[in-house]
């Protein structure tokens, strides 16, 4: 199984699709948003979670079309340009420890 297969596994069979470029928006989206990186630092790992699941989320903003929605009427699901999810991916917030 390939990386792209773990982080989404219905990538191989988006035949009408160009992953590729969506995988490349989506790193290009992830990059502006994150902070930088060292020239020889790694690419965390949900970096990389990060940019597969905005590349699934431009799938689906393609799919909605201009309502920004998917499904049938009376079941739809509101589609985001970048979701807090993936931006907590690549800025998570400080954890606060508070005590009541």
């Amino acid at each position: 199984m390939t990386e792209l297969q773990a982080y989404w596994p219905d990538a191989p069979y988006l035949e009408d699709y160009d992953v590729e470029g969506l995988l490349t928006s989506a790193r290009v989206q992830c990059e502006e948003y994150a902070p930088a990186l060292d020239e020889a630092a790694v690419v965390p790992e949900n970096w990389r979670l990060a940019q597969a699941m905005q590349a699934r989320a431009l799938y689906r903003s393609a799919l909605a079309g201009d309502n920004n929605q998917i499904g049938a009427e009376g079941f739809t699901v509101t589609v985001f340009p970048m979701d807090w999810v993936v931006r907590n991916l690549l800025r998570p917030k400080k954890g606060r420890l508070s005590v009541r």
